[in-house]
């Protein structure tokens, strides 16, 4: 486990009546870490008055709460339900952090304490439907980072590897999975590691694992006996994105496992860009490079944007056709 220092930790009171809760606590309050009660996680007054450029110091921050949602939320492309688990936000700055919409400079990393509740929430869920269905862990977060912390990632591998007619999966930025490499996951838990060209990586995923990294990672955990998948997401169509992307799937397909590329299956999701995101990267990260070109890009929604349907159209017909020449066999799950 690699372990991790926040500059502050935020608690809500009723997290110290958890095992878990209390741990987290005395762990950081122990080497001095400042530790500050709150209300409610979803309203620090502290944090919500300062102002936007603060974005990459509040990163630091640890928030540790009680998750009070526990429905789990149908779904139609990696997973049969999204599962409200531990974690939501995360320490890293993508500079397209489709959580920032949402949350605004508050996307920093939440833990919820009480995971005995949603793994039981899970269950009913299991018993309810009596058929084997996909359950995707962490959407809100990055469940491989969150396990630095927490140990969560593990204990849910373990959990679900009890249980009949249910896969785990999760999708990660990052590399740190050696913790997972041991657990009786019982072959119910699938990974999905997101990657991009190194290029992306290096100029707008900001504090994620390298691809060379992401890919040793993908190796470990197929001899380890997991399923994996390949989300080549965002998509994002900056200069010279048919070299950029070319090179990444012909590299994936030179350093990843030789036995893995017949049982692969492959996820694409292409950028949606807010103006949330625009605000927070040029008052917090002003020298950052931008992803959004409104020469390629429309308004989608409320203060979004995507793709013109012909650009993505033609970048979409590309990527398929690269994959399909270097894994001919492997299988593309969805494509939005």
């Amino acid at each position: 486990m690699i372990s991790y220092i926040p500059k502050k930790v935020y608690y809500e009171k009723e997290v110290l009546k958890y095992e878990q809760g209390l741990e987290i606590y005395n762990r950081y309050k122990n080497m001095g870490i400042p530790t500050i009660e709150i209300s409610s996680h979803n309203k620090i007054e502290e944090l919500r008055q300062l102002p936007d450029k603060e974005f990459t110091n509040l990163k630091k921050y640890l928030i540790l709460g009680i998750r009070k949602s526990l429905r789990l939320i149908p779904n139609d492309k990696s997973a049969d339900f999204i599962v409200p688990f531990t974690s939501s936000g995360c320490m890293a700055m993508c500079t397209y952090c489709y959580l920032v919409c949402t949350f605004f400079k508050g996307a920093y990393l939440r833990v919820f304490v009480n995971r005995e509740q949603m793994m039981q929430a899970i269950k009913r869920k299991i018993n309810k439907i009596g058929e084997h269905k996909v359950y995707e862990l962490g959407s809100n977060s990055d469940m491989v980072l969150e396990n630095v912390i927490t140990g969560n990632l593990r204990w849910a591998v373990e959990e679900f590897g009890k249980l009949d007619n249910a896969t785990a999966t999760f999708a990660t930025k990052f590399n740190m999975v050696d913790d997972l490499l041991d657990s009786k996951h019982n072959g119910n838990t699938q990974i999905r590691i997101s990657v991009n060209p190194h290029e992306i990586i290096k100029k707008v995923e900001i504090g994620t694992s390298s691809l060379d990294e992401r890919i040793k990672a993908a190796n470990k955990m197929y001899r380890a006996g997991y399923k994996v998948g390949i989300n080549i997401a965002p998509i994002i169509l900056i200069k010279d994105w048919r070299r950029n992307y070319k090179k990444l799937i012909k590299e994936l397909h030179d350093k990843l496992n030789k036995e893995m590329h017949d049982k692969i299956f492959f996820e694409l999701i292409f950028m949606t860009y807010g103006y949330a995101n625009d605000i927070i990267n040029k008052e917090a990260m002003p020298n950052v490079y931008n992803v959004f070109d409104k020469n390629i890009m429309r308004p989608k929604g409320r203060g979004k944007y995507c793709y013109k349907q012909d650009i993505r159209n033609e970048a979409e017909s590309y990527i398929f056709d690269e994959i399909s020449k270097y894994f001919p066999y492997a299988k593309i799950s969805y494509c939005v």
